[in-house]
């Protein structure tokens, strides 16, 4: 470890009294307007559509 943390690394970590922990839904709410995914599932929908499209006008598709 490093030197440098030896004063600190076991120091008890103390809740703030002022601010209650947070509710989930709110923390993950915080994080939301951050997504990098934004859209992502409606690209996945349409590829998943486009590719459904292209398999049953494939001439390979399996004759049942």
């Amino acid at each position: 470890m490093h030197e440098d943390y030896k004063d600190i690394i076991d120091i008890k970590y103390q809740k703030p009294k002022q601010f209650p922990p947070m509710p989930r839904e709110k923390r993950a709410a915080q994080f939301a307007p951050f997504s990098v995914l934004n859209g992502f599932s409606k690209a996945i929908l349409k590829t998943q559509k486009d590719m459904e499209k292209a398999l049953e006008n494939s001439k390979y598709q399996e004759e049942s």
